[in-house]
């Protein structure tokens, strides 16, 4: 038993080492990009009611869970509409993009998964808008990047060494976070029970959309990821991984549920979660159809 959990071990490590030298570079870039890029694009976006879900969206698709954050404390301050925010919290991909960068197996995958959660977040975002009454005030938008409070995202200039040292304990926590999902499914494989239980959950990929998105809302970095290794890994089906990803929002929700009402932080919750799901279920729905999508199984 011993010997089995140490070739798991080994196997493992193996496996997640060779993300480090691709993640260290993408989150070195994403830092540079917060501290010297993000707040001038916020400012050039110009957000208002008619451009606002777009402006979400180009936000959220940026990796950094910052953003979501930002937009959410513009929603708070009655800066944006429901739609904005829901088309941020739609696109926002959390670590999934940089892991996915790292897995090296399928690069086409990044570029489809921002093309499914942006055309997502436009569209959901445009819809609720148009259904929904809004009162908010986006009169005075022009320079977006000066409303936002200190506290919802750290934007100031800093110096290069800060900017790698932040890279490099980002790069080593998700590191840490792969390497512990690539363990847990691969023990799981291992596992006869296990094994079968993963056989009857890929035989059903419809029955994986609803769960995996309810997964999806917890705030953390951790869940993306795993969602992304049970994705490359385990069989979890394309619109499952989807809706996970379209419902997690980065620490987005945190702010809400801090600072809003209760009735308005569930409200959006729920449009995030449903908007997740029924994505999820038409890219299920499409995939064999299309087949655009790649599907990466288990070896």
């Amino acid at each position: 038993m011993f010997s089995a959990a140490s070739d798991l071990l080994r196997e493992s490590l193996i496996d997640t080492l060779p993300v480090i030298p691709i993640l260290l570079p993408v989150y070195i870039g994403l830092e540079y990009f917060s501290h010297h890029g993000g707040r001038d694009l916020v400012a050039r976006l110009h957000i208002n009611r008619r451009n606002g879900p777009l402006a979400g969206t180009v936000l959220g698709i940026i990796p950094q869970c910052g953003m979501s954050v930002l937009v959410t404390s513009f929603y708070l301050l009655r800066r944006v509409t429901t739609g904005t925010l829901l088309a941020t919290y739609v696109a926002t991909s959390d670590e999934a993009i940089p892991v996915l960068i790292a897995s090296r197996s399928w690069l086409g995958l990044v570029g489809a998964l921002v093309l499914v959660k942006a055309v997502a977040g436009i569209g959901w975002g445009y819809a609720v808008d148009a259904l929904m009454p809004s009162d908010c005030d986006v009169s005075s938008t022009g320079d977006a990047g000066k409303l936002a409070p200190e506290k919802a995202i750290h934007m100031a200039t800093v110096p290069w060494k800060e900017i790698f040292i932040h890279g490099l304990r980002r790069s080593l926590h998700i590191f840490s976070i792969v390497f512990v999902a690539t363990l847990v499914i691969a023990a799981l494989l291992e596992a006869s029970p296990a094994g079968r239980l993963l056989e009857l959950w890929r035989a059903h990929p419809y029955l994986q959309v609803a769960p995996v998105a309810v997964f999806g809302l917890i705030p953390n970095c951790a869940v993306s990821v795993a969602i992304v290794e049970a994705f490359l890994k385990a069989g979890l089906s394309p619109g499952a991984a989807v809706a996970g990803l379209c419902a997690g929002a980065g620490f987005g929700p945190i702010v809400l549920l801090k600072d809003a009402d209760r009735r308005t932080a569930l409200r959006m919750l729920l449009l995030t979660l449903c908007a997740a799901i029924v994505t999820g279920l038409l890219i299920d729905w499409l995939y064999p159809m299309v087949g655009w999508l790649p599907r990466v199984h288990a070896d």
